[in-house]
């Protein structure tokens, strides 16, 4: 979230005007710290959903994961406690991490590592749920 007056809008326009992908999450239409990154959007920077918009855009990724390449993909026992934690619905990090008998710091880093492996998704505010 970036208000239309923020350091980190700012910056993003000048890496824009310098020629480099600016990425952007999506905020409330009704916050008023959103102004400034959904601005942006209406004036061409990329969306981001999740972390595999980031990799596809820069050709980094294998594009999306298919369900038969993420039932190949072993989970750590942690990996597996926090999965097992998740729903079809949004939860906070705090109540998965809370369920998983993990550590929020730990948590997090595991849910980066699976939403890149294409096993959950982030639907912002630290909100997670399966794909």
């Amino acid at each position: 979230m970036a208000p239309l007056r923020s350091g980190a809008l700012i910056t993003a326009t000048f890496a824009a005007d310098q020629g480099r992908e600016v990425f952007v999450v999506p905020g409330s239409v009704f916050a008023q710290a959103s102004e400034g990154t959904n601005a942006m959007l209406r004036d061409g920077a990329r969306i981001v959903r999740d972390g595999a918009d980031v990799l596809d855009d820069l050709n980094l990724g294998m594009g999306r994961v298919s369900s038969v390449q993420q039932a190949q993909m072993p989970l750590d026992d942690n990996e597996r406690l926090l999965y097992m934690a998740l729903r079809d619905e949004a939860r906070h990090i705090d109540e998965l991490a809370e369920e998983a008998g993990l550590g929020a710091g730990q948590a997090g880093a595991l849910l980066l590592t699976m939403e890149l492996k294409g096993l959950v998704r982030n639907h912002g505010a630290q909100f997670y749920v399966r794909r």
